[in-house]
């Protein structure tokens, strides 16, 4: 696999003008006209030093030099305009190539299965989204902005020292080419050090993250002063990159620099000689030294522009691996749509083995007819879990066929089949947003008196009903206004309200206090009624009701029956429920 940061250039800067540049040519063509106009402004500024100095200052004509100062000065009002709509126009397009990558980035993120998050956390997916991206918007800006402008005015400059002598310019075009190997070579380390700093800032964003998510775990086990000496070596990290990059930048401007001197005192010494000769008038050479000094500013423009551009080519690529990603689960050739009232669900020898090469499930085989209730119950690590994840398509069996209303659910649109899914697993995910918002995700059109009706049934209505702005509430993220079982009961009242034909619940009573569970137990009794529902739970008393019981123990059925048959046969099921104190 090719280093990141040796990769070339060009196919990258390819994609990038062919599938997001192009798309804005028009306003990419008034910034180049615009830059045309500057670096034309700017020539002609230092080719009216020559008749400035020849037929105005020297030879004495007061209205020449006039007209020459009045030329200067309009010049340079034309170029303030046209630096203004330049500048405008292609930070303009900037801002869009950034949020067509970003919609890119965050549709192919959506795609990926759950074994792929595990690989890529997200304080680091969120410094590809912001920082990122921002520098690459950063480059792409500078190409023109500074780029482009900067080589026009070179080009502009250099025609004016040609016309003025074309000794003292092939001398400068000899001295000039030989900060291109410095240039090169700080572009390669700069994009480098670039990677390297985008990396290490992504880790500490995810260590932020992480560690803010879940702070109050760090204050309760008094591990502020554990996770700050964590987050200094991930800030020293990050410095040390950055001093890197900046020590590269702070170095290449100098070394351009120096060599432009020994160019510039080369040429004096030159031109001396014409002048002294009468081969080159006073006002051409002051012309010729005005181009020249003015060449400064945009030669370092462009030997900074390289270290800019490596900058933005190391995150475009960091944006184009997440763009690339390929979901490892998506629809198959030919996959149709599902739309049944009611469903089956069936497991066939299925096996499935993670990617770090744990095997859940072995030769599972179970089928629930539809609306039937059956529990998964079986020590931690026994599979259960790992079941319903592959009835959505959370993750792909590694053999075997899982089947939903009779058809293989790899032959099914993957949105169909979530749509026939409701789950409410012991990780409730609740979103910044309303009450009524969080109850309503699957359906954020749904009519109030249906989310008021699906949070009854959960036995969330009356903690709502308590709340000042009730089912207008913000939440804030994560739900840290609500307790953890004012959250799960939010979390059936969505599965509820989506009305989904199999119910998926994992957990889902866990974190209630004795009241709730009782009140949200029956209340799920009359949600599986007419439903398939799957249930996984360590709590044998909330699964005594289920149709049947199935048994896991290292990935495979060891028992399976009613609650009463389980217990007739004292085996395992029987010593779990004694264990519990339920007998």
């Amino acid at each position: 696999m090719q280093n990141p940061t040796t990769a070339p250039s060009w196919p990258l800067l390819q994609r990038i003008g062919k599938h997001y540049l192009w798309a804005h040519r028009a306003p990419l063509l008034w910034a180049c006209g615009a830059m045309l106009i500057v670096a034309a402004a700017l020539g002609l500024q230092a080719h009216l030093i020559q008749p400035l100095f020849d037929n105005g200052l020297i030879a004495g004509r007061v209205g020449v030099i006039n007209t020459v100062i009045g030329a200067v000065v309009m010049l340079t009002l034309i170029r303030g305009v046209a630096n203004y709509y330049q500048l405008y126009f292609m930070e303009s397009v900037g801002q869009r190539v950034v949020a067509t990558l970003q919609e890119q980035m965050y549709a192919a993120t959506l795609r990926q299965n759950l074994g792929w998050f595990a690989d890529n956390p997200t304080g680091t997916l969120t410094s590809r989204f912001v920082s990122d991206l921002q520098r690459l918007k950063y480059a792409v800006t500078q190409i023109f902005n500074s780029g482009l402008r900067d080589a026009g005015t070179v080009v502009g400059l250099f025609i004016n020292m040609l016309y003025q002598d074309v000794g003292l310019t092939l001398l400068t075009l000899v001295i000039v080419p030989l900060t291109i190997i410095p240039i090169r070579r700080f572009g390669r380390l700069s994009r480098k050090y670039s990677r390297v700093n985008q990396e290490s800032t992504a880790k500490m964003a995810h260590h932020l993250n992480q560690t803010l998510m879940h702070v109050r775990q760090v204050q309760s086990y008094a591990q502020e002063n554990f996770e700050g000496r964590r987050m200094h070596a991930q800030v020293m990290e990050v410095l040390v990159s950055t001093l890197k990059a900046v020590r590269v930048r702070a170095l290449s401007s100098p070394v351009v620099e120096v060599i432009g001197t020994v160019a510039i005192a080369l040429i004096m010494l030159y031109a001396g000689r014409q002048i002294a000769d009468g081969e080159l008038s006073p006002g051409a050479f002051a012309s010729f030294m005005a181009s020249l000094v003015m060449l400064s500013r945009p030669l370092k423009g462009l030997a900074s522009l390289n270290n800019n551009l490596q900058e933005g080519l190391a995150a475009a690529q960091r944006a184009f691996e997440l763009t690339d990603a390929v979901p490892t689960l998506q629809d198959t050739p030919g996959a149709q749509p599902l739309a049944v009232k009611s469903a089956s669900v069936g497991f066939e020898n299925v096996t499935l083995t993670y990617p770090d090469g744990t095997i859940a499930l072995r030769n599972f085989t179970l089928h629930i007819p539809a609306g039937k209730t059956v529990a998964l119950v079986g020590p931690s690590g026994a599979g259960k879990s790992s079941v319903l994840n592959l009835l959505p398509r959370f993750y792909e069996a590694s053999q075997g066929v899982v089947k939903i209303a009779g058809k293989d659910v790899r032959s099914l649109t993957l949105k169909s089949l979530r749509q026939h899914i409701g789950l409410v697993s012991q990780d409730v995910a609740i979103f910044d947003d309303t009450i009524a918002g969080n109850i309503a995700y699957a359906e954020p059109k749904a009519a109030a008196h249906r989310i008021v009706a699906a949070a009854k049934a959960a036995a969330a209505h009356a903690f709502i009903a308590q709340l000042p702005e009730g089912y207008a509430t913000m939440l804030g993220e994560n739900g840290l206004k609500l307790s953890g079982g004012q959250k799960q009961r939010l979390a059936l009242a969505r599965a509820l309200l989506k009305d989904a034909p199999v119910l998926l619940l994992d957990e889902a009573t866990a974190s209630l206090d004795t009241a709730s569970e009782k009140a949200v137990q029956a209340a799920l009794e009359r949600a599986e009624a007419g439903r398939t529902t799957l249930i996984v739970a360590h709590r044998l008393s909330t699964i005594v009701h289920a149709d049947e019981i199935v048994v896991l123990e290292a990935g495979q059925i060891v028992e399976q029956g009613t609650h009463r048959q389980l217990l007739a046969k004292k085996g395992l099921y029987a010593k779990l429920w004694r264990l519990q104190g339920a007998a």
